[in-house]
Parts: C-alpha cells; structure tokens; sequence
C-alpha cells in the first residue's frame, strides 16, 4: 500500500490531508518500492506526491513492543470497567460477565454511570467517580488513536505516523505524526486510569461477588442438551 497527498505533515507542519490507494505492484513483501504508473496522470498533476512503507513488519520493534504496551494496558482497564459495573449491580462475576462481556465500551460507560447513580447516595462520591470516569474515557481515546488507525513510516527520514480517517460530514484523511514516546506515555496513561479505578471502588467498599460453588451448570449447556434430547429419542 502507498500513500499519496499533498503536501505532507512536514511540509504544513501539521496533519496533512491525504489519499490512500493500494499499490499496483511492490517489488518486495519488505520494503519493496510500490510504482504509481497506474494512477491518472490528471490526479497526479494536482499535487506533489510522497510515497509511505505501510508494511507492518518494517515499523521499529520499539514501536511494536509499544503499542502491544498499549494494548495491554487497555485490555486490563476495560476489565476494570466490567468489574465496576458487576460492583454497582451488585451481582456476582458470572451474572456480571453475561451482561458485559460483549457490550460496546461507550455503551458500558452508560451502564457503569447509570448502575453507579442508583447504588450511591453519596453525591460527592459521584463527583469524584465522574472524575474517575472522565479520565477512563480520555484513556480510550488514547488507545483507540493507537489502534484503531493505520501505521505508516517515511522511507526515508524513517518518521512514523498514523492515518486518521473521519467521514462525519465530509471524508478526510490526515497524517499525525507519532513518536514511541508519545505512545508509551499514553499507554501508562490507560494503565493508571484503570487504576484510579480500581482504587475507587477498594476505597469505597464495592467488592466483587463470586458465584457460589455449588451453581453446576455443566448439564445445561446447549451440547449437553443437544445429547439428553438425543438420548431420549433413543429410548423411544
């Protein structure tokens, strides 16, 4: 894949506006040259055009071993995040996993806020969970800036940047300039945002619930019923 614009970060000294195309041909599955024959001359006329290596494996193992930092530290801070909500339900982890697990972040953010309105009285206690919160949701904007946006690197000053694309209203592309720094530090910003509120919920009293022992459910799953009704015809 090749990246195409005018003119670049650099040159506006900001996000430039871009095109993103796929590459007619590279020569190499790493760092090959991808060539451009293929686009309309009277594109090319418009706009000087730089070219961007989006091959993964040619991004810098910091970078790598960063975002993975990333990665990470949101998936434990959206963990934090059911286990709040399990908290203010008041039920029990497996209850709470059934409700949770496959929601939306922005629709968790919902629940949690509105489990936490009925279950504290406190209301400074609710002012000081929605400073909790905000800074969670900053967090995963972070990590969704990292993410969810495409890696590319300069071939040739070896600068790293990420492809936002927006369509809200009108398409645009931009380049951003990233540095590993820049997302190490965001990454220990998502860490320390799930445990602010991990903390919060140890400084208040909300514990998690375990199911009990005794809630065997083995025999009713669907493949364990699957085989019971196929045991019963058998018998007939």
């Amino acid at each position: 894949m090749v990246l195409v614009g005018s003119p670049g970060p650099s040159e506006r000294g900001g996000s430039g506006r871009i095109h993103n195309a796929p590459a007619a041909g590279i020569t190499s599955k790493i760092g090959g040259r991808a060539f451009l024959d293929w686009i309309d001359p009277r594109f090319t006329e418009m706009a000087s055009f730089k070219e961007y290596d989006f091959a993964p494996q040619n991004l810098p193992e910091k970078l790598l071993a960063a975002i993975g930092y990333m990665t990470t530290s949101a998936a434990q801070t959206e963990s934090i995040v059911e286990m709040a909500i399990h908290c203010f339900l008041d039920i029990d982890v497996e209850y709470g996993k059934a409700i949770t697990t496959h929601m939306a972040m922005p629709l968790r953010f919902s629940a949690l806020r509105a489990a936490a309105e009925i279950r504290i009285d406190d209301l400074d206690v609710l002012d000081t969970l929605d400073e909790v919160l905000e800074k969670v949701e900053e967090a995963f904007k972070k990590r969704n800036a990292v993410v969810h946006h495409t890696w590319c690197r300069d071939p040739e000053s070896n600068e790293i940047f990420t492809v936002k694309d927006t369509a809200r209203t009108s398409v645009r592309t931009d380049l951003i300039p990233m540095t590993i720094q820049a997302v190490e530090e965001d990454a220990f910003f998502v860490y320390e945002a799930g445990m602010a509120l991990m903390s919060f919920l140890q400084t208040y009293g909300f514990r998690l619930k375990f199911p009990p022992a005794n809630r065997y459910r083995g025999h009713k799953s669907e493949a364990a019923r699957k085989k019971r009704e196929e045991a019963k015809l058998r018998k007939k």
